[in-house]
């Protein structure tokens, strides 16, 4: 939630919403991790490529009942980039070394279009906080009474690092010059509450 509310403040909204379906893929639950980085890194170093602009992610793997090992990746891209799914599935090809399985991946945008947090900023940020909710359901019983996640449920075992996040969105780093946010940057909100802060944290990156 720190990160989320963090990206938003520097002027880097996370707004599109990619699930790959690594073992349907034929990526083993052993190699998920390294192969997520990899897909990271490939996308990462295109977007420099491309745009010379700079992404910023948040990734949490599930291993679901039905669809097996998996990972939801919520990404900032830089204006400009144009979004390429075939591009995408290629790079899965290269990291399963297998043709690419119909299904393995599916991308939303945040707030429904590209340009969402512009346009509709109060529609961008309701569907923000609720793709942030829907991502964090696999947190613990206790966790998910204190963030008021309506959805939570087990996510099944996973092997290696659960979730991770892009280092320009840890809200660790050098803190900006801005006014005080109430729950600024903390971890610990309900998502109602959470939903407000994105809020204060969007206008607070229009002052910047």
């Amino acid at each position: 939630m720190a990160a989320v509310q963090y990206a938003l403040v520097i002027g880097k909204p996370l707004t599109r919403h990619l699930t790959v379906r690594l073992e349907q893929q034929g990526i083993a639950d052993t190699d998920a991790v390294k192969a997520i980085g990899r897909l990271i890194t490939l996308l990462r170093d295109h977007v420099r490529k491309t745009t010379d602009g700079e992404i910023a992610y948040i990734w949490s793997r599930e291993h679901g009942a039905v669809i097996g090992g998996h990972v939801h990746i919520l990404l900032h891209l830089p204006a400009g980039y144009i979004w390429q799914g075939q591009r995408v599935q290629r790079w899965i090809e290269r990291l399963s070394t297998r043709a690419y399985r119909k299904g393995t991946i599916k991308t939303t945008r945040v707030g429904r279009n590209a340009k969402a947090y512009e346009q509709n900023p109060g529609l961008y940020l309701a569907n923000l906080a609720t793709v942030v909710g829907y991502i964090m359901k696999g947190t613990g019983p206790d966790a998910s009474a204190v963030l008021q996640l309506e959805k939570a449920q087990a996510q099944g075992r996973v092997i290696g690092k659960r979730c991770g996040m892009s280092l320009n969105i840890r809200s660790n780093r050098t803190p900006l010059q801005t006014r005080p946010l109430k729950g600024q940057f903390s971890s610990q909100l309900g998502i109602r509450q959470f939903a407000r802060c994105l809020q204060q944290a969007a206008g607070v990156s229009k002052t910047l």
